[in-house]
Protein backbone atom coordinates (compact mmCIF):
# COMPACT_ATOMS: atom_id res chain seq x y z
CA UNK A 1 0.00 0.00 0.00
CA UNK A 2 1.73 3.25 -1.27
CA UNK A 3 1.53 6.44 1.24
CA UNK A 4 1.41 10.03 0.23
CA UNK A 5 4.17 12.44 0.74
CA UNK A 6 4.54 13.95 4.39
CA UNK A 7 3.83 17.47 4.02
CA UNK A 8 7.24 19.61 3.45
CA UNK A 9 9.20 21.34 6.42
CA UNK A 10 9.87 23.79 4.13
CA UNK A 11 8.39 25.26 0.92
CA UNK A 12 11.23 26.96 -1.14
CA UNK A 13 10.40 26.55 -4.31
CA UNK A 14 10.32 29.25 -7.02
CA UNK A 15 6.43 29.86 -6.39
CA UNK A 16 4.08 29.35 -4.82
CA UNK A 17 5.70 29.73 -1.81
CA UNK A 18 4.75 29.40 2.08
CA UNK A 19 2.19 31.63 3.47
CA UNK A 20 2.44 33.41 6.55
CA UNK A 21 0.52 32.97 9.79
CA UNK A 22 -1.10 35.89 9.48
CA UNK A 23 -1.75 35.39 5.62
CA UNK A 24 -3.56 32.05 7.07
CA UNK A 25 -5.67 33.76 9.31
CA UNK A 26 -6.89 36.28 7.18
CA UNK A 27 -8.41 33.46 5.16
CA UNK A 28 -10.12 31.99 7.99
CA UNK A 29 -13.17 34.17 7.65
CA UNK A 30 -17.07 33.67 6.24
CA UNK A 31 -17.48 33.52 3.12
CA UNK A 32 -19.26 36.66 1.49
CA UNK A 33 -21.76 36.82 -0.87
CA UNK A 34 -20.07 38.93 -3.86
CA UNK A 35 -22.12 42.29 -3.07
CA UNK A 36 -22.32 41.88 0.34
CA UNK A 37 -21.45 45.52 1.32
CA UNK A 38 -18.81 44.25 3.33
CA UNK A 39 -17.25 42.28 0.59
CA UNK A 40 -16.99 45.15 -1.62
CA UNK A 41 -15.67 47.22 1.37
CA UNK A 42 -12.96 44.78 1.20
CA UNK A 43 -12.59 44.37 -2.65
CA UNK A 44 -12.26 48.13 -2.58
CA UNK A 45 -9.14 48.22 0.60
CA UNK A 46 -7.39 45.50 -1.55
CA UNK A 47 -6.71 46.95 -4.55
CA UNK A 48 -5.77 50.43 -2.28
CA UNK A 49 -3.30 48.44 -0.97
CA UNK A 50 -1.81 46.76 -4.16
CA UNK A 51 -1.75 50.13 -5.16
CA UNK A 52 0.30 51.34 -2.66
CA UNK A 53 2.64 48.57 -2.94
CA UNK A 54 2.83 48.62 -6.48
CA UNK A 55 3.63 52.68 -5.64
CA UNK A 56 0.79 53.69 -8.74
CA UNK A 57 -1.68 56.25 -9.47
CA UNK A 58 -2.26 54.04 -12.65
CA UNK A 59 -5.77 51.62 -12.22
CA UNK A 60 -5.04 48.74 -10.32
CA UNK A 61 -7.32 45.22 -12.01
CA UNK A 62 -7.60 41.96 -9.85
CA UNK A 63 -8.19 38.86 -12.29
CA UNK A 64 -9.69 36.00 -10.98
CA UNK A 65 -7.15 33.39 -11.98
CA UNK A 66 -3.53 32.84 -11.54
CA UNK A 67 -0.97 35.00 -13.67
CA UNK A 68 -1.15 33.56 -16.48
CA UNK A 69 -4.82 34.68 -17.11
CA UNK A 70 -3.31 38.44 -16.67
CA UNK A 71 -0.37 38.24 -18.77
CA UNK A 72 -2.97 36.54 -21.85
CA UNK A 73 -5.95 39.25 -21.14
CA UNK A 74 -2.76 41.81 -21.62
CA UNK A 75 -2.43 40.13 -25.16
CA UNK A 76 -5.73 40.00 -26.11
CA UNK A 77 -7.62 43.52 -24.59
CA UNK A 78 -4.09 45.62 -26.75
CA UNK A 79 -2.99 43.23 -29.47
CA UNK A 80 -5.38 43.44 -32.84
CA UNK A 81 -4.03 42.23 -36.41
CA UNK A 82 -1.39 43.47 -37.95
CA UNK A 83 -0.25 45.18 -34.86
CA UNK A 84 3.87 44.87 -34.23
CA UNK A 85 5.09 43.78 -31.21
CA UNK A 86 8.27 43.56 -30.11
CA UNK A 87 8.76 40.53 -27.86
CA UNK A 88 12.04 40.51 -26.12
CA UNK A 89 13.56 36.63 -25.24
CA UNK A 90 15.81 35.82 -22.28
CA UNK A 91 14.00 32.95 -21.08
CA UNK A 92 11.39 30.36 -21.10
CA UNK A 93 8.44 32.52 -20.35
CA UNK A 94 9.16 35.18 -22.78
CA UNK A 95 9.52 32.60 -25.64
CA UNK A 96 5.94 31.92 -24.49
CA UNK A 97 4.49 34.79 -24.90
CA UNK A 98 4.87 34.81 -28.75
CA UNK A 99 2.58 32.18 -28.47
CA UNK A 100 -0.12 35.16 -27.53
CA UNK A 101 1.06 37.76 -29.77
CA UNK A 102 0.30 35.05 -32.59
CA UNK A 103 -3.19 33.78 -31.10
CA UNK A 104 -4.32 37.38 -31.30
CA UNK A 105 -2.88 38.52 -35.23
CA UNK A 106 0.15 40.35 -33.87
CA UNK A 107 3.27 40.61 -35.98
CA UNK A 108 5.88 39.01 -33.91
CA UNK A 109 9.20 40.69 -34.14
CA UNK A 110 11.47 38.51 -31.83
CA UNK A 111 14.55 40.06 -29.96
CA UNK A 112 16.28 37.03 -28.10
CA UNK A 113 19.31 36.13 -26.20
CA UNK A 114 20.44 32.64 -24.33
CA UNK A 115 18.86 31.63 -21.24
CA UNK A 116 21.63 32.69 -19.10
CA UNK A 117 21.73 36.31 -20.39
CA UNK A 118 19.45 39.69 -19.94
CA UNK A 119 18.35 41.77 -23.23
CA UNK A 120 20.58 44.99 -23.48
CA UNK A 121 18.74 48.47 -23.65
CA UNK A 122 20.75 49.29 -26.42
CA UNK A 123 19.60 46.30 -28.79
CA UNK A 124 16.13 47.46 -28.04
CA UNK A 125 16.91 50.94 -29.58
CA UNK A 126 18.67 49.37 -32.36
CA UNK A 127 15.45 47.50 -33.23
CA UNK A 128 12.97 50.33 -32.63
CA UNK A 129 15.35 52.82 -34.71
CA UNK A 130 14.89 50.13 -37.62
CA UNK A 131 11.15 49.46 -37.12
CA UNK A 132 9.19 52.83 -36.40
CA UNK A 133 5.68 51.50 -36.94
CA UNK A 134 6.28 48.65 -33.67
CA UNK A 135 3.21 49.50 -31.44
CA UNK A 136 3.84 47.18 -28.24
CA UNK A 137 6.79 45.73 -26.57
CA UNK A 138 6.83 42.70 -23.83
CA UNK A 139 9.14 41.89 -21.41
CA UNK A 140 9.83 39.58 -18.50
CA UNK A 141 11.11 41.60 -15.60
CA UNK A 142 12.38 38.27 -13.57
CA UNK A 143 12.80 35.54 -15.71
CA UNK A 144 12.23 32.34 -12.67
CA UNK A 145 12.87 29.28 -14.82
CA UNK A 146 16.23 31.64 -15.52
CA UNK A 147 17.45 32.68 -12.45
CA UNK A 148 17.69 36.16 -13.94
CA UNK A 149 16.32 39.46 -14.56
CA UNK A 150 16.15 42.48 -17.56
CA UNK A 151 16.81 45.92 -17.08
CA UNK A 152 13.05 46.74 -17.36
CA UNK A 153 13.29 50.17 -16.10
CA UNK A 154 15.86 51.38 -18.91
CA UNK A 155 14.05 49.29 -21.42
CA UNK A 156 10.68 50.55 -20.48
CA UNK A 157 11.92 54.18 -20.76
CA UNK A 158 13.09 53.46 -24.57
CA UNK A 159 9.87 52.23 -25.32
CA UNK A 160 8.21 55.03 -24.17
CA UNK A 161 10.60 57.32 -26.23
CA UNK A 162 9.72 55.71 -29.31
CA UNK A 163 5.92 55.82 -28.21
CA UNK A 164 5.60 52.11 -27.65
CA UNK A 165 3.42 50.36 -24.66
CA UNK A 166 5.01 48.08 -22.86
CA UNK A 167 3.44 44.65 -21.43
CA UNK A 168 5.51 44.07 -18.34
CA UNK A 169 5.48 40.13 -17.11
CA UNK A 170 7.05 41.08 -13.49
CA UNK A 171 5.09 37.65 -12.00
CA UNK A 172 7.94 37.05 -9.93
CA UNK A 173 9.81 40.27 -10.17
CA UNK A 174 7.72 42.67 -8.59
CA UNK A 175 8.42 43.12 -4.48
CA UNK A 176 12.44 41.77 -5.21
CA UNK A 177 12.71 45.58 -6.83
CA UNK A 178 11.83 49.05 -5.86
CA UNK A 179 9.31 50.18 -8.69
CA UNK A 180 6.50 52.16 -9.51
CA UNK A 181 5.05 51.70 -13.37
CA UNK A 182 5.39 55.14 -13.81
CA UNK A 183 8.86 55.63 -13.26
CA UNK A 184 9.64 52.08 -15.13
CA UNK A 185 7.66 52.95 -17.98
CA UNK A 186 5.17 49.65 -17.11
CA UNK A 187 1.65 50.47 -18.91
CA UNK A 188 0.65 47.10 -18.20
CA UNK A 189 1.93 45.46 -15.25
CA UNK A 190 1.00 41.41 -14.25
CA UNK A 191 2.40 40.41 -10.90
CA UNK A 192 1.88 37.18 -9.47
CA UNK A 193 0.47 36.99 -5.44
CA UNK A 194 2.15 33.66 -5.07
CA UNK A 195 5.80 35.05 -5.03
CA UNK A 196 7.51 37.70 -3.37
CA UNK A 197 4.21 38.74 -1.63
CA UNK A 198 4.22 35.17 -0.45
CA UNK A 199 0.11 34.78 -0.80
CA UNK A 200 -1.82 32.53 -2.79
CA UNK A 201 -1.50 31.84 -6.31
CA UNK A 202 -4.96 32.43 -7.91
CA UNK A 203 -5.03 35.71 -8.89
CA UNK A 204 -3.29 38.17 -11.46
CA UNK A 205 -2.44 41.40 -10.25
CA UNK A 206 -2.06 44.07 -12.64
CA UNK A 207 -1.73 48.04 -13.39
CA UNK A 208 -3.14 49.47 -16.28
CA UNK A 209 -1.82 52.68 -17.25
CA UNK A 210 -4.14 55.53 -19.25
CA UNK A 211 -2.24 55.10 -22.00
CA UNK A 212 -2.94 51.15 -22.19
CA UNK A 213 -6.61 52.09 -21.83
CA UNK A 214 -6.80 54.17 -24.30
CA UNK A 215 -5.14 52.01 -26.68
CA UNK A 216 -7.99 49.35 -25.96
CA UNK A 217 -10.83 51.54 -26.32
CA UNK A 218 -9.21 52.68 -29.41
CA UNK A 219 -9.13 49.33 -31.00
CA UNK A 220 -11.69 48.92 -34.10
CA UNK A 221 -13.05 45.74 -32.25
CA UNK A 222 -12.58 46.73 -28.71
CA UNK A 223 -12.13 43.18 -26.47
CA UNK A 224 -15.69 43.10 -24.69
CA UNK A 225 -17.76 40.21 -23.01
CA UNK A 226 -15.23 37.63 -22.49
CA UNK A 227 -13.33 36.47 -19.41
CA UNK A 228 -9.84 37.79 -20.63
CA UNK A 229 -11.27 41.29 -20.99
CA UNK A 230 -9.78 44.36 -19.08
CA UNK A 231 -12.33 46.48 -19.99
CA UNK A 232 -15.35 44.74 -18.78
CA UNK A 233 -13.51 45.16 -15.26
CA UNK A 234 -12.71 48.92 -15.90
CA UNK A 235 -16.71 49.16 -16.84
CA UNK A 236 -17.57 47.05 -13.90
CA UNK A 237 -15.50 47.48 -10.87
CA UNK A 238 -13.49 51.18 -11.98
CA UNK A 239 -16.88 52.77 -12.82
CA UNK A 240 -19.74 51.32 -11.12
CA UNK A 241 -17.95 48.66 -7.96
CA UNK A 242 -19.50 45.47 -9.70
CA UNK A 243 -18.34 42.56 -10.59
CA UNK A 244 -18.08 40.70 -14.41
CA UNK A 245 -18.02 38.00 -12.80
CA UNK A 246 -18.06 36.40 -9.58
CA UNK A 247 -14.83 37.05 -7.75
CA UNK A 248 -12.35 34.03 -5.65
CA UNK A 249 -13.72 34.83 -2.28
CA UNK A 250 -11.64 33.72 0.03
CA UNK A 251 -8.25 34.27 -2.25
CA UNK A 252 -9.22 38.38 -1.69
CA UNK A 253 -9.47 37.56 1.67
CA UNK A 254 -5.37 35.98 1.33
CA UNK A 255 -4.12 38.94 -1.04
CA UNK A 256 -5.63 41.59 1.62
CA UNK A 257 -3.70 40.37 4.57
CA UNK A 258 -0.91 39.82 2.56
CA UNK A 259 -0.72 43.08 1.18
CA UNK A 260 -1.15 44.30 4.77
CA UNK A 261 1.49 43.00 5.76
CA UNK A 262 3.31 44.33 3.10
CA UNK A 263 2.21 47.97 4.10
CA UNK A 264 3.06 47.18 7.69
CA UNK A 265 6.64 46.25 6.99
CA UNK A 266 6.86 49.21 4.29
CA UNK A 267 7.70 48.42 0.43
CA UNK A 268 11.84 49.31 0.70
CA UNK A 269 12.25 46.62 3.81
CA UNK A 270 10.45 44.07 1.72
CA UNK A 271 12.69 44.65 -1.20
CA UNK A 272 15.95 44.70 0.76
CA UNK A 273 14.68 41.97 2.94
CA UNK A 274 14.60 39.97 -0.76
CA UNK A 275 18.01 41.53 -1.97
CA UNK A 276 20.08 40.60 1.26
CA UNK A 277 18.82 37.01 1.19
CA UNK A 278 19.37 36.79 -2.78
CA UNK A 279 22.82 38.18 -2.24
CA UNK A 280 23.83 35.79 0.92
CA UNK A 281 22.25 32.60 -1.21
CA UNK A 282 24.47 33.68 -3.93
CA UNK A 283 27.35 33.96 -1.54
CA UNK A 284 26.59 30.36 -0.49
CA UNK A 285 26.47 28.80 -3.95
CA UNK A 286 29.86 30.44 -4.69
CA UNK A 287 31.71 29.05 -1.48
CA UNK A 288 30.32 25.74 -2.58
CA UNK A 289 32.33 25.99 -5.77
CA UNK A 290 29.07 25.19 -7.59
CA UNK A 291 28.26 27.73 -10.07
CA UNK A 292 25.46 30.26 -11.02
CA UNK A 293 23.49 30.23 -13.85
CA UNK A 294 23.00 33.16 -14.47
CA UNK A 295 25.78 34.79 -17.12
CA UNK A 296 27.22 37.55 -14.44
CA UNK A 297 25.79 37.78 -10.75
CA UNK A 298 24.47 41.66 -11.84
CA UNK A 299 21.69 40.19 -13.92
CA UNK A 300 20.64 37.14 -10.94
CA UNK A 301 17.27 37.42 -9.83
CA UNK A 302 16.59 38.72 -6.29
CA UNK A 303 13.65 35.86 -5.97
CA UNK A 304 15.58 32.79 -6.70
CA UNK A 305 19.25 31.96 -7.56
CA UNK A 306 19.50 29.45 -10.52
CA UNK A 307 22.83 27.25 -9.88
CA UNK A 308 23.86 24.87 -12.36
CA UNK A 309 23.79 21.27 -11.70
CA UNK A 310 27.51 19.99 -10.67
CA UNK A 311 28.69 17.18 -12.53
CA UNK A 312 28.16 13.97 -11.51
CA UNK A 313 25.01 14.51 -10.10
CA UNK A 314 21.77 14.46 -11.27
CA UNK A 315 18.97 17.21 -10.49
CA UNK A 316 16.21 15.37 -9.86
CA UNK A 317 18.23 12.91 -7.56
CA UNK A 318 19.51 16.22 -5.21
CA UNK A 319 15.89 17.72 -5.28
CA UNK A 320 14.17 14.21 -4.25
CA UNK A 321 16.97 13.65 -1.53
CA UNK A 322 16.50 17.39 -0.14
CA UNK A 323 12.53 16.30 -0.24
CA UNK A 324 12.42 12.93 0.79
CA UNK A 325 15.33 12.84 3.40
CA UNK A 326 15.30 16.17 5.09
CA UNK A 327 11.17 18.08 3.94
CA UNK A 328 12.79 20.81 1.80
CA UNK A 329 11.49 21.20 -0.98
CA UNK A 330 13.05 23.09 -4.29
CA UNK A 331 12.08 23.64 -7.92
CA UNK A 332 14.42 22.37 -10.82
CA UNK A 333 14.39 23.39 -14.03
CA UNK A 334 11.82 24.16 -16.87
CA UNK A 335 11.10 23.89 -20.39
CA UNK A 336 14.15 23.77 -22.05
CA UNK A 337 16.16 24.18 -18.73
CA UNK A 338 14.76 20.74 -17.60
CA UNK A 339 17.76 19.09 -15.81
CA UNK A 340 20.46 21.79 -15.96
CA UNK A 341 20.11 23.45 -13.00
CA UNK A 342 18.22 24.05 -9.70
CA UNK A 343 16.83 27.00 -7.67
CA UNK A 344 16.88 27.75 -4.35
CA UNK A 345 13.63 29.76 -3.49
CA UNK A 346 13.93 32.94 -1.46
CA UNK A 347 10.56 34.42 -1.79
CA UNK A 348 7.77 36.19 0.37
CA UNK A 349 8.47 35.13 4.29
CA UNK A 350 11.70 33.06 3.15
CA UNK A 351 13.85 35.52 2.35
CA UNK A 352 14.76 35.30 5.36
CA UNK A 353 17.85 34.03 7.21
CA UNK A 354 16.69 30.99 9.10
CA UNK A 355 15.11 29.58 5.85
CA UNK A 356 17.99 30.59 3.91
CA UNK A 357 20.26 29.27 5.88
CA UNK A 358 17.79 25.95 6.36
CA UNK A 359 17.90 25.49 2.64
CA UNK A 360 21.57 25.71 2.15
CA UNK A 361 22.73 23.60 4.97
CA UNK A 362 20.46 20.46 3.65
CA UNK A 363 21.81 21.53 -0.07
CA UNK A 364 25.22 20.50 1.42
CA UNK A 365 24.10 17.51 3.58
CA UNK A 366 22.34 16.42 -0.08
CA UNK A 367 24.96 16.68 -1.69
CA UNK A 368 27.41 14.88 0.23
CA UNK A 369 24.98 12.11 0.20
CA UNK A 370 25.31 11.68 -3.27
CA UNK A 371 29.01 11.96 -2.84
CA UNK A 372 29.62 15.42 -4.46
CA UNK A 373 32.53 16.84 -3.00
CA UNK A 374 31.99 19.76 -0.54
CA UNK A 375 33.43 21.29 2.20
CA UNK A 376 30.74 20.70 5.02
CA UNK A 377 29.74 24.27 6.03
CA UNK A 378 31.50 26.28 3.55
CA UNK A 379 28.22 27.32 2.35
CA UNK A 380 26.19 27.78 5.53
CA UNK A 381 29.24 30.13 6.77
CA UNK A 382 29.36 32.17 3.81
CA UNK A 383 25.88 32.91 4.39
CA UNK A 384 26.36 33.51 8.46
CA UNK A 385 29.00 36.31 7.47
CA UNK A 386 26.41 37.71 4.58
CA UNK A 387 23.61 38.30 7.11
CA UNK A 388 26.08 40.45 9.44
CA UNK A 389 23.85 43.24 10.43
CA UNK A 390 20.44 41.62 9.92
CA UNK A 391 17.65 43.08 12.35
CA UNK A 392 14.51 42.07 12.07
CA UNK A 393 13.24 44.48 14.72
CA UNK A 394 14.36 47.74 13.03
CA UNK A 395 13.88 46.25 9.52
CA UNK A 396 17.95 46.41 8.95
CA UNK A 397 19.30 43.85 6.33
CA UNK A 398 22.94 43.97 4.98
CA UNK A 399 23.87 46.22 2.15
CA UNK A 400 23.69 44.27 -1.15
CA UNK A 401 27.24 44.14 -2.72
Amino acid sequence: MSHAPAWPRLTLASGPVDVSIDTLRGMQRQSLYHYDPLFIEIFADTNALLASAFRTSYDTVIMQAEAVLGLEAAAASLIAPGDKVLNLVSGVFGKGFEDWIRAYGGELIELAVPYNEAIDPDDVRRVLQAQPDIKYLSVVHSETPSGTVNPVREIGAIAHEFGVLTIVDTVSGWLSEDFSPESWGMDVVVAGPQKCLGSTAGLSLMAVSPAAWEAMERREHPLRGTFLSLLDWKAAWIEQRRFPYTPSVYEIYALQAALRQVADEGVAQVVARHQATAHATRAAVKALRLGLWAASEAIASPCCTAVAVPDGVADADLREIMRSRYGVMISGGFGSLSGKLFRLGHMGPSAHPTAAMAQIGVLERALLDLGHPIQPGAGVGAMIEAFAGWNDATGTFPAKS
